[in-house]
């Protein structure tokens, strides 16, 4: 469907990198700007996005009542992303998260020849899958993921290693080995280095729904098939994978794009845009 817009590269496209730079600085170690504010250090306790929507066996219905009010900055982080997606599509993910934006800028340095392809793996039905056992596993006493396997304490630690022999110590551990290894295998040597994101982020998984129901309200990327001539340029840097090509013609997966416009800058027929999706 082609979208009500022009073709001029928006702001949003042109300087992402450096808004990304700015997201990082406002959550990210030495500085950790946002966290200052409420005495915490990291996305752990009051800021942490991933636990309070977890049941675990046995929480009495006042216990997981009170995990929203212990992380009452990472459910309004969350609901925040989750609004504002539903209008505007996956502005986060794509520019603010600095969890993401640090393993795509990672992968970005590296070489072509370390980067593993990981756009075989049907990504929609693997985020699901995965976020159902993030739901489930706790729910029947199997063990929760929310703290074991969490790229928003690991990234940060990573960045902070540096800085705290506290952050060095976590990756010496068990646990810590295996999130480096997760942060490092789907994400800086990943292509695109999104394939954390995208397979296994539960906080992305959540957002990419809310970008699905929201697509008759809000702005999407989306490709006008009549510019489009098949050259297959917009998914070869789709840090995603989710552009495929039906007839010769790019179709958007909207259950995994975010409007990064990396797709927009290398389309030479000015066919993919971000505006509201025609009717």
């Amino acid at each position: 469907m082609p979208a009500n817009t022009t073709t001029k590269k928006s702001f949003l496209v042109r300087y992402r990198y450096w808004i990304m730079l700015f997201a990082a600085l406002l959550f990210l170690p030495p500085l950790s700007f946002l966290f200052q504010f409420t005495a915490d250090s990291n996305f752990c306790g009051s800021w942490c996005p991933r636990m309070f929507f977890s049941w675990r066996k046995g929480m009495t219905g006042g216990e997981y009542l009170f995990g929203f009010l212990r992380s009452y900055m990472g459910v309004a982080l969350v609901f925040g992303i989750l609004g504002s997606t539903f209008f505007f599509g996956r502005y986060w993910c794509s520019h603010l998260c600095p969890i993401g934006g640090t393993m795509e800028g990672g992968s970005r340095i590296l070489p072509k020849f370390l980067k593993i392809n990981y756009s075989g793996i049907p990504a929609s039905s693997f985020r699901y899958g995965y976020f159902a056992v993030f739901l489930i596993a706790p729910a029947v006493g199997l063990g929760s993921l929310c703290c074991n396997y969490c790229n928003f304490a690991t990234v940060p630690r990573i960045v902070g290693a540096a800085f705290s022999p506290g952050d060095m110590a976590y990756f010496l551990r068990t646990a810590g080995l295996i999130n480096l290894g997760l942060v490092v295998g789907l994400g800086f040597i990943a292509k695109g280095g999104r394939a954390y994101c995208n397979l296994l982020c539960p906080i992305g998984a959540l957002d990419a729904l809310s970008n699905r129901l929201g697509l008759r309200f809000g702005k999407r990327i989306s490709v006008d098939g009549a510019r489009c001539n098949g050259c297959n340029a917009c998914a070869k840097v789709c840090p995603t994978w989710s552009i495929e090509m039906k007839e010769k013609k790019a179709e958007i997966d909207q259950l995994s794009c975010m409007p990064c416009g990396e797709c927009e800058k290398v389309c030479t027929k000015e066919a993919i845009h971000y505006g509201k999706l025609a009717r």
